[in-house]
């Protein structure tokens, strides 16, 4: 049997290929999912079903706001398991300072600080006029479970010792309380208190450099994490049709 290797089966010009591969995209469209951004007014509600005297739930409030107010990575607050929980990348008891009414939160690593070239210093205040305050959060959380400065910062106990809140436990209660609230857990991820801060402080009318410096990107791509509501998208339209001649 002879067989003509040398020829194609098929024979498609460059207009056909081209035809063939936008008929695929056209089939396989595919958006990415990004979690939604969590709210002020779905913190609000969490507050609520919170249970403030519980360790475990303390501990899972102060880290909630703790990531929306600092706008932080996962990686830099909880380790991906109880055994990887290193020192100089996940937050620890003595690296949130508390001066009065403020607290300087420290990071020494992060994903844009890898050689230990910088510190990142982030400021949090209190706010006795909210049920959304991190310090009293954080001071409620250390009443209920101390630990020693080098601890990792936010801590489970669990038979007779303390472990650490990993990426895991993170995960499973954002889903917990966002159910208990009514909303759809599939929506959202620890990811969504860092869009969710960024968002906000947008909203605050907090200048867009300040926003970058304080959730530590290194370049404007969390301007892709910004979530806008409808009538400020109709504003913008409002805006344009105005100086239309």
């Amino acid at each position: 049997m002879h067989l003509m290797l040398d020829k194609p089966f098929v024979h498609l010009d460059e207009f056909s290929v081209k035809l063939l591969l936008k008929g695929i995209t056209r089939e396989k469209q595919h958006l990415p999912q990004q979690a939604l951004a969590i709210t002020v007014d779905m913190l609000l509600d969490i507050n609520r079903v919170i249970n403030h005297d519980d360790p475990k739930q303390c501990t899972i409030w102060c880290l909630f706001l703790f990531a929306f107010f600092l706008m932080a990575r996962k990686s830099n607050l909880v380790p991906d398991s109880k055994m990887s929980f290193d020192i100089d990348k996940q937050l620890t008891r003595n690296k949130v300072i508390l001066e009065g009414n403020i607290a300087i939160v420290i990071f020494n690593w992060s994903k844009t600080i890898q050689m230990g070239n910088r510190i990142l210093k982030i400021p949090l205040i209190e706010n006795t006029r909210s049920a959304l305050c991190p310090l009293r959060a954080y001071r409620n959380m250390c009443k209920l479970i101390p630990a020693a400065g080098d601890s990792p910062a936010f801590l489970f106990p669990s038979k007779h010792k303390l472990v650490p809140v990993t990426y895991t436990d993170f995960q499973q209660y954002i889903k917990e309380f966002i159910s208990k609230i009514g909303r759809n857990p599939r929506l959202f991820s620890t990811h969504s208190f860092r869009r969710g801060g960024a968002t906000f402080a947008f909203e605050s009318k907090v200048p867009a450099e300040l926003i970058q410096v304080h959730g530590d990107w290194a370049s404007d791509a969390y301007k892709l994490y910004l979530q806008f509501s409808l009538s400020e998208k109709v504003s913008v339209a409002k805006a344009m049709t105005k100086f239309i001649p």
